[in-house]
């Protein structure tokens, strides 16, 4: 019997395995899909740099390496090969500057090493080491660095003591003393974590000057100011930077300030504002994006404003009309760096707008001469500008993944070829066009592949994240994996999605009510148009945002007969106080806090309705996710369990809110197998 046990268990795992491979070669290995980012055309317009990352499913992780693209003959190879290099600047004399570990020294001090590469290839050397974690590096000259770099302040107080006890233990001939600092956490103010960063308490981005040569580590802002969005004008003499000093609760209002880098002042240009871009449009006058919140809230579009230098005004150079939001919110699971989504070159700001269902480029000058300069629908997700103006970008168009694209309004021209989606078997997107109380709306459906008119299938219901993002027809590999696996998949934008303005997309106070009503009329849309799709086997899933809404909709609704619930939100009391956002999120969006309207918050909660689900569902949460923290999974799943509706909880250990788009390989793998078998075995 121990014997036949025994085969059994290898036979099961091997059967495990084989589904798994199934499952990743069915739009044909997900392990081969790259992954692009942080482009950046060279100053003498000659090549392009950018990073691709893989996968690496033995090591469960993820490799990045920095490529160059010759722009003459369109010839890309890899520029460095260490596999954990992804980030990194041009410097002075054309050569590459990128942070990482070639030595693979172990060190115990935080500390930064940055290496040098000639672009004309060779191996990459040592150039220097900064004594802090660095974020952000700006060049001046060959020897003087601007640094962003991590500081806190008890734990450097902490060091100085340990390192005074240190010394002191010595001299007096004592043991070691027993360090207990990693026994315990310590929070003094909101938020004291971040998704995907961990415990952040009185963690701040600090501003330095930083002489390679001398090793002069000098630090240029206080300990409780947080410093981002670092820029240098055109001769090096002046950097502007966005900052937000507190102590005790951050706030959503910051401050643009200005650095004379030679004597090291800084003055104040403007505050009181959402800023989330600051840049020198020319000597005299800054550019900058921000909102002030006061007429929709935390999700109002931003603005556009000049800064003027010398007389510290600021005025707005759009008119009234201008509702825009500036930057990409098209929703994928196929991307995994970032880059520059907002940039300044010879006079002009170029900046990615979302509309409707896709991200473009435009570009405005100082006067507010604004411009669109592409057509094609798609994701535009990072951006570079030669001097006379031409784009590249790193995009999804069509149902490709990401690659390089020479733009313009005429045309747009693939240069890069490192995904081919050619081999794999893909479900087209059709558009499908609805009302509800009179607005007109945008739906998606892809069929099941190998699509028979004669049979019947199930169907899923993805809910996008945000709400403030959209779904378009890009390349979405979940989406298509269920499309793969005989599912119908559907999706749409409703009110409170990004691309359509600021009234569209405010739906404070209104959560779970016109949403909800959208979404319920898209899905009767889609069973009327298409009568392949089976209504009495319909699912539900999304995350975020989707996993309130699935959530939500299990609470009022029988006629999804499964549901995927991901990185949700079921209580708007315990998210407003136990997440990274949580205190200014919900008081915004729902308007209303714990003590001010109690029972507003717990109206839209949906683990107020859990009593009437009854919905087989399936909830996903990573124990580090600290946006939606794990909690709020745990309360929906023990709520369905004590009113014995079918539920299963998968927690995800060392993952966070980010999970489903850049998770550990095997994790993505495991995750996917979790919601097919969810719905197989209630929808098949």
């Amino acid at each position: 019997e121990n014997i036949y046990c025994l085969i059994g268990i290898i036979t099961c795992n091997g059967d495990h395995l084989a589904v798994i491979n199934k499952m990743v070669s069915k739009i044909d290995e997900f392990k081969n899909f790259k992954f692009l980012g942080n482009l950046h055309l060279s100053k003498n317009e000659k090549n392009l740099f950018y990073s691709v990352s893989n996968m690496n499913l033995e090591k469960n992780s993820y490799e990045h390496r920095i490529y160059k693209m010759d722009l003459e003959t369109k010839k890309s190879f890899v520029f460095t090969n260490g596999a954990k290099e992804s980030s990194f600047i041009e410097l002075l004399d054309g050569s590459i500057l990128f942070a990482g570990d070639r030595e693979g020294k172990k060190d115990e001090s935080d500390t930064t090493k940055f290496y040098k590469i000639c672009t004309s290839g060779g191996e990459a050397v040592l150039d220097f080491t900064v004594p802090a974690l660095v974020n952000t590096i700006k060049q001046i000259n060959d020897d003087e660095f601007l640094v962003l770099a991590n500081f806190n302040r008890t734990k450097e107080l902490e060091k100085i003591e340990k390192e005074s006890k240190k010394e002191e233990d010595k001299k007096e001939n004592k043991e070691k003393t027993y360090d207990d600092s990693k026994d315990y956490l310590v929070a003094t103010e909101i938020p004291f974590w971040g998704n995907n960063i961990g415990f952040t308490n009185e963690d701040r981005s600090r501003l330095y000057h930083f002489n390679k040569k001398t090793s002069e580590f000098i630090p240029l802002s206080d300990d409780i100011t947080d410093i981002y969005g670092l820029e240098l004008n055109e001769d090096k003499t002046k950097a502007v930077f966005i900052s937000t000093t507190f102590t005790g609760k951050m706030p959503l209002v910051n401050e643009v300030k200005i650095l004379d880098i030679k004597t090291k002042t800084v003055d104040l240009l403007a505050k009181d504002f959402s800023f989330a871009y600051a840049n020198f449009i020319d000597s005299e006058n800054i550019i900058t994006v921000a909102t002030d919140m006061k007429e929709y809230g935390i999700n109002e579009n931003s603005n556009i404003y000049i800064i003027n230098i010398k007389e510290k005004s600021f005025e707005k150079i759009v008119n009234d009309n201008f509702d825009m939001c500036m930057n990409n919110s098209v929703g994928t699971d196929m991307r995994l760096t970032g880059g520059k989504g907002i940039l300044v070159k010879e006079g002009f700001m170029y900046f990615i707008n979302t509309e409707v269902n896709s991200s473009y480029i435009y570009r405005i000058d100082k006067n507010g001469n604004l411009e669109r300069l592409n057509e094609k629908s798609g994701s535009i997700d990072c951006i570079d500008v030669s001097k006379d103006g031409k784009i590249y970008a790193v995009a999804l168009k069509d149902s490709n993944l990401q690659d390089i694209y020479e733009i313009s309004m005429e045309e747009e021209n693939r240069i890069s070829f490192h995904n081919d989606t050619t081999e794999y078997s893909l479900s087209e997107i059709e558009e499908i066009n609805f009302t509800n109380d009179g607005i007109g709306f945008i739906g998606y459906v892809m069929k099941p592949v190998d699509y028979d008119p004669n049979k019947k299938y199930p169907g899923v219901l993805h809910v996008h994240g945000g709400p403030k993002t959209v779904f378009g027809k890009v390349f979405h590999h979940e989406m298509q994996f269920l499309a793969n696996n005989e599912y119908f998949v559907f999706f749409t934008n409703p009110r409170g999605s990004d691309g359509r303005g600021k009234e569209f997309a405010d739906i404070r106070g209104k959560y779970g009510e016109i949403d909800f009503d959208d979404l319920m009329k898209f899905t009767d849309a889609v069973i009327k148009n298409y009568p392949a799709l089976d209504e009495e086997k319909l699912a539900i899933m999304g995350g975020s945002y989707g996993g309130f809404m699935t959530n939500w909709a299990i609470g009022h609704t029988n006629r999804f007969k499964a549901a995927c619930s991901q990185r949700s939100i079921s209580n708007m009391t315990t998210e407003f106080l136990l997440t990274d956002i949580g205190y200014y999120f919900i008081d915004d969006q729902i308007s209303a806090t714990p003590w001010n309207n109690y029972e507003k918050l717990w109206y839209h909660s949906p683990l107020k309705y859990a009593n009437k689900a009854q919905t087989p569902t399936l909830f996903i949460h990573s124990d580090e996710d600290y946006r939606c923290w794990i909690p709020e999974g745990i309360q929906m799943f023990s709520a369905l369990k004590y009113h014995d509706v079918p539920a299963r909880l998968v927690m995800f250990k060392g993952e966070n809110h980010e999970l489903s788009r850049s998770g550990k390989p095997m994790h993505r793998i495991r995750r996917l197998k979790e919601i097919l078998e969810w719905f197989d075995n209630y929808l098949k």
